[in-house]
């Protein structure tokens, strides 16, 4: 009997957990997404507990993060039934990678395509995205080729970048020997990976001695770091406090991270609190049009019940000090894509972006801006969504990010 109310105790807490995850109104399936958030809550308790009894190793959570996400992420073997596609693991001048290659080929030379996966810069693998990866394969009918990029806090930027770019410039150079018609490779990625992807494609575009790629798709692409209370980060806060897949105090952990090399709680505070940059400062101001609110469409701006305009605050109040230590990274266009000075010419873009994601508006910058510069881009926001759902898998699956990868599919195909 005693077993019988232990149990009864375990499964209301397990309900009054799962009750509590906030839920908005208008996002894709409220009870699926409260039972995701809350398979994903489940390990944080041991992750913190390895943390606290590794004490001397300032990385100990995040090295313990990467190791329960990916244990129901297992790659599956080089060749599955039923699958026109086999995988292998390989390296691009030095890079690991993933290359899926279909079995049945068509003539060549074929198209291709680059993936690159989310994570903050800090999270997922090439085995992670394994399945994720041989099923967009498989949809395309398709060379796809998945690079397993350094990670921070380990490899602080732009070691991850440098291993895409290697990558990528390996694939254009060595095309020939895949069947591959160098002038069809495009590239991808989602989160991180959608901005390594905007990034990768400024640079070959620069590169006389490489082909343009042929198209680029990012997915809720984390296109700046500048402000933090966009009308998206505003109504992230609304809806979902700091809980939920992505708040600001996630992306700013991501950001210190990635640049310093550690979580430093300090110098997430400051991007939090948007006081990192002083607007008054004379480099910030060529820079300031590109995440200028006005950019967002006005019903974007309202979903935000309380949003608090860049004019009704304070924008002057910045740290002066903390920017001088940031300013160098954070307008470089390697750092932050959205402030290249010159987007002409970039390869044709498809950007989706979620309405309950904190960093929505930040593709939206981004495609607006290469409209502005004659590109030709295609950018579509899943009302419903949020962020990393295109990468859920059963059972978890959400329709939303099933339109999603529809939507990235067909894009391609009409346009590699």
């Amino acid at each position: 009997m005693r077993s019988f109310w232990v149990l009864l105790a375990i499964l209301a807490a397990a309900l009054a957990f799962i009750l509590r995850v906030p839920v908005p109104d208008g996002l894709a399936e409220p009870w699926k997404y409260r039972m995701f958030v809350a398979y994903l809550s489940i390990p944080v308790l041991a992750v913190r507990l390895n943390a606290y009894f590794h004490p001397d190793n300032e990385n100990a959570y995040i090295q313990a993060v990467r190791a329960v996400r990916n244990i129901p992420n297992f790659p599956l073997p080089s060749e599955v039934p039923g699958s026109n596609i086999r995988s292998k693991v390989t390296d691009f001048d030095g890079v690991r990678v993933r290359v899926y290659e279909t079995i049945v080929k068509g003539k060549s030379p074929l198209p291709g395509l680059i993936f690159i996966h989310g994570g903050g810069f800090a999270l997922g693998s090439a085995d992670s995205y394994d399945r994720f990866a041989r099923d967009l394969a498989e949809r395309l009918d398709m060379f796809l080729v998945s690079i397993d990029y350094r990670l921070s806090p380990e490899h602080p930027f732009p070691a991850g970048l440098e291993d895409c770019l290697a990558a990528t410039r390996y694939l254009l150079r060595h095309a020939s020997e895949f069947g591959l018609d160098p002038e069809r490779i495009g590239i991808s990625g989602d989160s991180a990976g959608g901005q390594l992807s905007a990034v990768i494609s400024q640079i070959i575009h620069d590169d006389d001695s490489m082909p343009d790629l042929k198209l680029q798709v990012l997915v809720y692409p984390a296109t700046q770091t500048m402000d933090f209370q966009t009308p998206s980060y505003q109504k992230y806060e609304e809806a979902f406090g700091d809980q939920g897949i992505l708040p600001a105090k996630r992306v700013a952990a991501f950001c210190s991270m990635y640049h310093q090399g550690r979580l430093d709680p300090a110098y997430i505070g400051q991007l939090v609190s948007n006081q990192h940059f002083k607007a008054s400062s004379g480099k910030n101001t060529p820079f300031l049009k590109y995440i200028s609110h006005d950019i967002i469409p006005e019903s974007k701006r309202k979903q935000a019940v309380n949003y608090v305009s860049p004019s009704q605050r304070s924008n002057d109040v910045g740290n002066a000090t903390f920017w001088k230590f940031i300013e160098r990274t954070y307008l470089d266009p390697r750092w932050a894509p959205l402030f290249r000075e010159d987007l002409t010419g970039l390869p044709p873009a498809f950007i989706a972006t979620c309405g309950f994601d904190s960093v929505r508006d930040d593709g939206i910058f981004y495609a607006k801006r290469l409209e502005a510069a004659g590109v030709k881009t295609t950018w579509k926001d899943y009302e419903s969504g949020f962020h990393a759902v295109m990468y859920v898998l059963y059972p978890f699956k959400f329709q939303v990010g099933e339109e999603m990868i529809t939507d990235f599919v067909t894009f391609v195909k009409h346009n590699i």
